[in-house]
């Protein structure tokens, strides 16, 4: 087997084992609790827009920020849809009140 063949067959041992990980963490209500707390705070489910007239002046950078913050809650999104979809709505009626 050549090397380029032992590092793919790596690769894809360690993304079953992220896989297998995140299931267990969104098996369970304190995994998805932290989950929920992790998106909640990622700013996915609100606008990056706020208009504030003595703050026009970094605006652009304070949108940038939460731009950044956002695409880490979209790529926990993304691996919540291809690892464990159906735990999702789990999470957020957990998550409803708080």
């Amino acid at each position: 087997m050549s090397t380029r063949d032992e590092r793919i067959k790596a690769q894809a041992g360690r993304d079953e084992l992220f896989k297998d990980d995140f299931r267990k963490l969104m098996s369970a209500p304190s995994g998805r609790r932290i989950v929920h707390w992790l998106l909640a705070n990622s700013g996915v489910l609100r606008t990056t827009f706020v208009e504030v007239k003595e703050r026009e002046h970094y605006m652009a950078l304070a949108m940038a920020h939460a731009e950044g913050k956002k695409d880490m809650g979209y790529r926990l999104m993304a691996k919540i849809s291809e690892i464990c979809p159906e735990n999702y709505t789990l999470m957020m009626k957990e998550n409803e009140h708080g």
